[in-house]
């Protein structure tokens, strides 16, 4: 087993560098501390693991506590109402008795219802490595200058050198350690006390409800309360005693951290801190919007090369050539796209289109930062001409949009399901009802029509004018058809009727109201559109506070914090389906106000389509305008002034990483050899798991060995899409490894 150090001993060792670099014996002991931080990052992976456990089944202990109250809830109301028919019957002396019964069960019932840490470590780690290697080397050639060899340097001579990169590596080291306390104190200590509050409160329940049976069971009672007692006490003191000792470590830890600060100035603290903005990062003027020459750009097959590629930004587009001359090549709309500087390395950036991630490599650093201004300044380019209508853009961005759109409405026509109406069956469905993701022929969407917008929003994808923000739920999942075939028009509407407006096809997955509540809560946290579905079905209140937020937030709410380019389907779900788009917490905020804090501007876009209120007040007396306004959020304000003045468009475009599944006019492969050609044809693949998959993504599929699954289409040459066999609600992308083809 490899050497490690303890927190104490490391102070005390970086406390003798400290005050005499020379002589200390600290590089020597630095192999010891990688050591340390690799089994601590071991340890703690394996108690994630346990806890992850523990916390379901904490999980489904609450919501089996919830499901036992409520049907002792009805348990009591039937024993009410049985004894109100035997008072009505004469049967007084029964009926009181049966009073008395639900009383004392009302009585039992009371007391019931009361990141990766080692990423800057290891960085500060390469860094010094990288530092000691150049010194040494610099001492070795001086020494060949003067007649001299070297076979090695010794610690002392370079420790002066070394001094800013070892005080790097100390630091680091030494937040790693209080971040690797704190959770020690809450995976231990804090969970400990926590469960003896939880057992303390069962110790009272207990308590109150032998009151009422002391008669019964007086000594069981008092058993039962002196050893919880007893183990309540042992578990305190052994926790003071833990957490003292983990404090005073922090305590030393934190001194040294103090300390060491002010010595290090490494280039990362005097950068702004990289945080996720749904906004494009603006590129820097001097550098224009149009630019030609190579670039390195990363393979997506197992090999994962980076290949020399002639690059074009002009007219708001970026083009990259192919290696073979007689392939044509990508076209990039960017105005559908993202740059984000690579936070690992400064010559390297990606770009995210809507189906797929680009990643390039320039040759030095000034030339990367001069790729990301055009890029970024063409792609704001593209948007200007976007808004004021294309004037000026000479063909070339003025149908950006309109392409997306058509990508989109035909990659939503071909998703399995959808080659049906979903009420009738009849084929080349062309009607989307926006808020369900259903597509009907134009027979049922008259009827879809009569029920009203509160039920179902028909659209038609050829006549409406619909923006990208319209296809958001249809395009997340397909049609789950039930219908009836070859129907008259009154059996037609009465099927529709009962499948939408009474529910009647719906399963039943829940059996009380606090269980539909959590059920909404772990699926909007989840990113599940087809729970969030299913719960609707089942009549599930949208807009009700969530349960283990204390705020009064609802699901809209929290949809809006996790809202990102890749879960906005779940916020407009909610958006357009919920009863009350403008529910507020205690603390006054709509879900308008919560994206205006977070300038979140495609979550105001979705709002406001959903007829959100722009003039609702929170507690401070601050309308969402007004929020955006005092935190200086441009994009925010300047949607809620459009709306404001009665000039917001509702067929709006989002910013949304749409995954198209099949080739649209910004595809973009690798290299012919590199690319595994899926077959074609009318049959459907099959393919077999040859190993268990847990998903990682909400878009991703979880299977075990054996499993068959149905093969609908692939995203690249290592990950394909498709569902398992007789469970089609079961689907997503899965690796191609992980399967093995059966033949038909």
């Amino acid at each position: 087993m490899p050497e490690c150090v303890s927190v104490s001993e490391f102070v005390q060792e970086v406390q003798e560098d400290w005050s005499s670099p020379t002589t200390s014996s600290f590089t020597s002991k630095m192999i010891n501390c990688r050591n340390t931080v690799y089994l601590l990052e071991e340890a703690l992976d394996s108690d994630r693991l346990v806890l992850q456990k523990m916390k379901k089944a904490a999980k489904a202990k609450y919501t089996s506590g919830l499901d036992h109250v409520s049907h002792l809830e009805h348990y009591i109301n039937s024993m009410e109402k049985l004894s109100v028919n035997c008072h009505s019957n004469g049967e007084t002396e029964v009926g009181s008795a049966f009073c008395r019964m639900a009383d004392f069960s009302k009585e039992l019932l009371c007391p019931m219802k009361n990141q990766d840490l080692k990423k800057p470590f290891e960085r500060a780690w390469r860094d010094y490595e990288s530092r000691f290697k150049q010194v040494e080397k610099e001492k070795r050639e001086l020494a060949r200058q003067y007649g001299m060899v070297r076979s090695e340097v010794s610690g002392g001579e370079i420790a002066e050198e070394l001094e800013k990169e070892r005080r790097s590596f100390q630091l680091s080291m030494c937040e790693y350690l209080i971040k690797v306390n704190d959770i020690k104190t809450k995976r231990g200590v804090d969970l400990l006390q926590n469960l003896i509050k939880h057992y303390h409160s069962h110790n009272n329940a207990d308590s109150e409800r032998s009151k009422c049976m002391e008669s019964f069971i007086m000594c069981v009672c008092v058993c039962v309360c002196v050893c919880v007692c007893v183990c309540v006490c042992v578990c305190v003191c052994v926790c003071v005693q833990v957490k003292q000792r983990q404090e005073e470590e922090k305590r030393q830890l934190c001194a040294i951290r103090d300390q060491l600060r002010p010595v290090v100035h490494t280039e990362q603290d005097s950068l702004p801190k990289q945080v996720y903005s749904m906004h494009q990062l603006l590129g820097d003027k001097q550098y224009g919007t149009e630019r030609s020459g190579f670039l390195y750009k990363k393979s997506d097959g197992l090999r994962k090369m980076w290949q020399k590629r002639k690059c074009s930004v002009h007219n708001c587009y970026l083009t990259i050539a192919h290696a073979t001359q007689n392939k044509p090549p990508t076209r990039l709309n960017l105005l559908t796209c993202q740059v984000k500087p690579s936070v690992e390395d400064k010559k390297c950036f990606d770009l995210i289109s809507h189906n797929r991630t680009y990643h390039f490599l320039a040759e030095d650093e000034a030339e990367c930062v001069a790729w990301i201004s055009v890029l970024s300044n063409s792609k704001q380019e593209a948007l200007n001409m976007a808004l004021d209508g294309g004037v000026g853009a000479g063909g070339g961005c003025e149908s950006s949009v309109e392409d997306l759109t058509r990508a989109i409405t035909d990659d939503i026509r071909r998703m399995p399901g959808n080659t049906n109406c979903a009420d009738c069956g009849a084929a080349d469905p062309g009607w989307l009802s926006t808020n369900l993701g259903v597509l009907t022929c134009i027979e049922c969407s008259g009827i879809h029509r009569e029920m009203g917008v509160h039920v179902s929003r028909i659209q038609s994808l050829s006549l409406d004018v619909l923006g990208t923000s319209d296809l958001l739920v249809g395009q997340t999942q397909p049609s789950v058809n039930c219908f009836v075939k070859h129907p008259s028009m009154k059996e037609r509407k009465d099927f529709i009727l009962s499948k939408y407006q009474d529910v009647y096809f719906v399963r039943r997955s829940y059996s009380s109201a606090s269980a539909l509540r959590l059920g909404l809560q772990e699926a909007t946290k989840s990113c599940d559109i087809y729970s969030l579905i299913h719960l609707y079905a089942q009549k599930a209140e949208l807009s009700q506070p969530l349960p283990t937020h204390e705020k009064g937030e609802t699901a809209l709410h929290l949809a809006v914090l996790l809202a990102d380019r890749t879960s906005l389907h779940i916020l407009d779900f909610l958006a357009q389906n919920c009863s009350n788009v403008d529910a507020q917490t205690l603390a006054g905020n709509t879900a308008l106000h919560y994206s205006c804090m977070h300038d979140k501007s495609d979550c105001v876009k979705l709002l406001l389509r959903a007829r959100a209120s722009i003039h609702t007040k929170n507690d401070s007396g601050e309308t969402a305008l007004d929020v955006s306004r005092r935190l200086k959020h441009s994009h925010c304000e300047e949607l809620l002034q459009q709306a404001q003045f009665n000039q917001f468009d509702h067929h709006i475009n989002v910013e949304y990483e749409w995954r198209l599944r099949h080739d649209d006019p910004y595809d973009s492969d690798d290299d012919i050899e590199e690319k595994v050609t899926m077959p074609r044809g009318s049959n459907a693949r099959r393919v077999q798991a040859l190993y268990d998959c847990q998903a990682d993504h909400h878009d991703e599929l979880s299977f075990t060995e054996g499993q068959v699954i149905i093969v609908l289409g692939q995203e690249d040459c290592d990950w394909w899409h498709g569902y398992i066999e007789d469970e089609p609600e079961q689907r997503g992308l899965f690796p191609s490894s992980f399967v093995q083809m059966l033949s038909d």
